[in-house]
Protein backbone atom coordinates (compact mmCIF):
# COMPACT_ATOMS: atom_id res chain seq x y z
CA UNK A 1 0.00 0.00 0.00
CA UNK A 2 1.32 3.40 -1.00
CA UNK A 3 0.88 5.95 1.83
CA UNK A 4 1.62 9.64 1.33
CA UNK A 5 1.42 12.08 4.23
CA UNK A 6 1.85 15.77 3.43
CA UNK A 7 1.04 19.22 4.69
CA UNK A 8 -0.24 22.27 2.86
CA UNK A 9 1.85 25.24 3.97
CA UNK A 10 2.69 23.22 7.07
CA UNK A 11 5.75 21.20 8.04
CA UNK A 12 4.96 17.65 9.09
CA UNK A 13 7.33 15.90 11.49
CA UNK A 14 8.57 12.34 11.17
CA UNK A 15 6.71 11.24 14.29
CA UNK A 16 3.35 12.31 12.81
CA UNK A 17 4.15 10.58 9.51
CA UNK A 18 5.11 7.36 11.31
CA UNK A 19 2.00 7.59 13.51
CA UNK A 20 -0.27 8.03 10.48
CA UNK A 21 1.32 5.10 8.64
CA UNK A 22 1.07 2.89 11.72
CA UNK A 23 -2.63 3.69 12.17
CA UNK A 24 -3.37 2.97 8.51
CA UNK A 25 -1.61 -0.39 8.73
CA UNK A 26 -3.71 -1.24 11.79
CA UNK A 27 -6.88 -0.38 9.86
CA UNK A 28 -5.65 -2.42 6.90
CA UNK A 29 -5.09 -5.48 9.11
CA UNK A 30 -8.47 -5.03 10.80
CA UNK A 31 -10.71 -4.78 7.73
CA UNK A 32 -8.63 -6.66 5.10
CA UNK A 33 -10.06 -4.70 2.15
CA UNK A 34 -6.80 -4.49 0.14
CA UNK A 35 -6.23 -0.72 -0.13
CA UNK A 36 -4.00 0.36 -2.99
CA UNK A 37 -3.09 3.89 -1.90
CA UNK A 38 -3.73 6.39 0.86
CA UNK A 39 -3.25 10.16 0.87
CA UNK A 40 -3.33 12.18 4.09
CA UNK A 41 -3.09 15.96 3.92
CA UNK A 42 -2.86 18.34 6.87
CA UNK A 43 -3.73 22.03 6.65
CA UNK A 44 -4.09 24.84 9.15
CA UNK A 45 -7.21 26.98 8.95
CA UNK A 46 -7.34 29.97 11.30
CA UNK A 47 -6.89 28.44 14.76
CA UNK A 48 -7.52 24.76 14.00
CA UNK A 49 -5.98 21.94 12.02
CA UNK A 50 -7.74 20.05 9.28
CA UNK A 51 -6.88 16.51 8.16
CA UNK A 52 -8.12 15.10 4.87
CA UNK A 53 -7.76 11.35 4.36
CA UNK A 54 -8.33 9.64 1.02
CA UNK A 55 -8.13 5.85 0.69
CA UNK A 56 -8.43 3.91 -2.57
CA UNK A 57 -9.47 0.26 -2.37
CA UNK A 58 -8.86 -2.41 -5.00
CA UNK A 59 -12.64 -3.03 -5.11
CA UNK A 60 -13.12 0.46 -6.55
CA UNK A 61 -14.26 2.31 -3.44
CA UNK A 62 -12.65 5.66 -2.71
CA UNK A 63 -13.17 6.67 0.91
CA UNK A 64 -12.69 10.37 1.63
CA UNK A 65 -13.10 11.99 5.03
CA UNK A 66 -12.01 15.06 6.96
CA UNK A 67 -11.44 15.91 10.57
CA UNK A 68 -10.92 19.21 12.36
CA UNK A 69 -9.41 19.88 15.75
CA UNK A 70 -7.32 22.30 17.76
CA UNK A 71 -4.44 19.80 17.85
CA UNK A 72 -3.05 18.14 14.73
CA UNK A 73 -3.32 14.65 16.26
CA UNK A 74 -6.96 15.31 17.21
CA UNK A 75 -7.82 16.23 13.64
CA UNK A 76 -6.13 13.06 12.43
CA UNK A 77 -8.01 10.90 14.95
CA UNK A 78 -11.35 12.38 13.90
CA UNK A 79 -10.68 11.68 10.24
CA UNK A 80 -9.48 8.13 10.97
CA UNK A 81 -12.59 7.38 13.04
CA UNK A 82 -14.74 8.50 10.11
CA UNK A 83 -12.62 6.41 7.73
CA UNK A 84 -13.09 3.34 9.93
CA UNK A 85 -16.84 3.89 9.91
CA UNK A 86 -16.88 4.06 6.09
CA UNK A 87 -14.78 0.88 5.80
CA UNK A 88 -16.88 -0.97 8.38
CA UNK A 89 -20.07 -0.16 6.47
CA UNK A 90 -18.50 -1.13 3.16
CA UNK A 91 -17.36 -4.49 4.54
CA UNK A 92 -20.81 -5.15 6.02
CA UNK A 93 -22.35 -4.36 2.64
CA UNK A 94 -20.00 -6.83 0.91
CA UNK A 95 -20.74 -9.57 3.47
CA UNK A 96 -24.49 -9.05 3.25
CA UNK A 97 -24.45 -9.12 -0.54
CA UNK A 98 -22.31 -12.27 -0.56
CA UNK A 99 -24.63 -13.96 1.95
CA UNK A 100 -27.75 -13.10 -0.08
CA UNK A 101 -26.24 -14.40 -3.32
CA UNK A 102 -25.32 -17.72 -1.64
CA UNK A 103 -28.86 -18.03 -0.30
CA UNK A 104 -30.33 -17.46 -3.76
CA UNK A 105 -28.03 -20.08 -5.30
CA UNK A 106 -29.10 -22.66 -2.72
CA UNK A 107 -32.78 -21.94 -3.37
CA UNK A 108 -32.34 -22.28 -7.13
CA UNK A 109 -30.69 -25.69 -6.83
Amino acid sequence: MDIKVSGKQLKIGKSLINYAKKQLHIINNKYLLRPTSAYITFTKEHNEFKCEALLHLSSGLTACCTGKGREIYDSYQKSILRLQKILRRHKRKIRKHHHISEKLNMELQ
